[in-house]
């Protein structure tokens, strides 16, 4: 039976608090195989994260070289397979005990626990920036909920003809003072606007703090990194929420506003760009793309005030679900940003 301690022995478990360990370990499976035991081939899809805990394994590439890796060695504190379809093979030069962990559970544990970081003292850029229109209208007129939502950088991605499309689609929630519209800690339903009405949103870390106005969305990450809430939103007043499905959420929002670029077309971005890295600082370490600069996801929202309008900003894939979640956050503020696709050479050669 494995223990939080013993989990942070490895990466991306070392970055990760007790309450995402505690979750991890729930999904967890803990293996003793013989040796000469194959845990996978190469070239072959593996939908887990193997890690060793005890016992050597070799590591067998394409040319049949082969790389020794010892428990407890740095090379094991990372995955044995870093990418799927696989690079090497796996080969228990001794009894063995293993760990796995299906990565897109992991993806999204890591996912949520950056997400709601202790770096994460205001709501993001945009909020604000949907709080300062809101006021405008309801001084003005009647506090336009749609307006709000059209003037926003998030919403000048989506094309015109979707539009109209995606106000038909949003459903009326009629909500009490009191009320909890969503809770840390469950999953991801629904993406919503504040139509009318003041709604608090904070968490179990007191990391997040924030009065919602008319105007201001959220939901929107437990539904781009397939995660759970990392807040609570908390009625202050009766009002009127609308919300999209997730459904209706991916195709006319998350599709029309993440882009993704190809490392041969950098060339026909037309500007200046800089590559970030989400990843946490070891995994960061032990592989990023070149010249990338690691701002891990945690950590994204207030380095975004200092970033330059003018330059492009590109999310390696590698991140997984916080590179889509990173992407978007950028957008809603107002930037440039794109998904940077890893290159297939690499599983192409694998699979040969």
């Amino acid at each position: 039976m494995l223990h939080p301690e013993q989990l942070k022995l490895f990466v991306p478990f070392n970055g990760l608090d007790d309450k995402y360990l505690n979750e991890a370990l729930k999904h967890i499976r803990v293996e003793v195989h013989a040796k000469g035991t194959m845990l996978f081939k190469r070239g072959k899809p593996v939908s887990s994260k193997v890690y060793l805990v005890e016992g050597r394994v070799d590591l067998i590439d394409s040319a049949y070289y082969a790389t020794q890796v010892e428990a407890n060695s740095e090379r094991a504190q990372t995955a044995l397979n870093d990418e799927s379809p696989t690079r090497c093979s796996a080969l228990a030069k001794s009894s063995i005990t293993i760990m796995s962990i299906e990565s897109d559970v992991l993806d999204r544990i890591v996912a949520w626990s950056q997400s709601v970081g202790p770096e994460i003292d205001e709501v993001d850029a945009q909020s604000a920036l949907n709080r300062e229109i809101a006021v405008d209208l309801e001084q003005d007129s009647k506090g336009d909920w749609m307006s709000s939502l059209l003037q926003s950088p998030l919403f000048e991605r989506i094309p015109i003809t979707q539009v109209q499309e995606l106000f038909l689609r949003f459903e009326e929630q009629q909500v009490e003072k009191g009320e909890v519209v969503v809770k840390e800690g469950e999953s991801g339903d629904y993406f919503y606007v504040l139509a009318t009405g003041r709604a608090h949103v904070y968490n179990n870390c007191d990391s997040v703090d924030v009065i919602l106005e008319p105007g201001s969305h959220f939901g929107e990450e437990a539904l781009l990194g397939n995660t759970v809430r990392n807040a609570t939103v908390e009625m202050l007043s009766d009002g009127i929420l609308k919300r999209l499905n997730h459904d209706d959420f991916s195709a006319l929002l998350k599709g029309p506003v993440l882009q993704y670029v190809e490392n041969d077309k950098l060339d026909a971005l037309g500007k200046p760009y800089k590559v970030i890295d989400v990843k946490m600082p070891m995994e960061y370490r032990l592989r990023h793309v070149p010249g990338s600069v690691n701002v891990p996801l945690s950590r994204l929202r207030a380095a975004i005030p200092e970033l330059a309008v003018s330059d492009a900003y590109l999310i390696p894939d590698d991140a997984g679900s916080r590179a889509d979640i990173a992407a978007h956050l950028l957008c809603q503020a107002g930037y440039d940003a794109f998904i940077l696709r890893s290159p297939q050479g690499d599983a192409d050669d694998a699979a040969a």
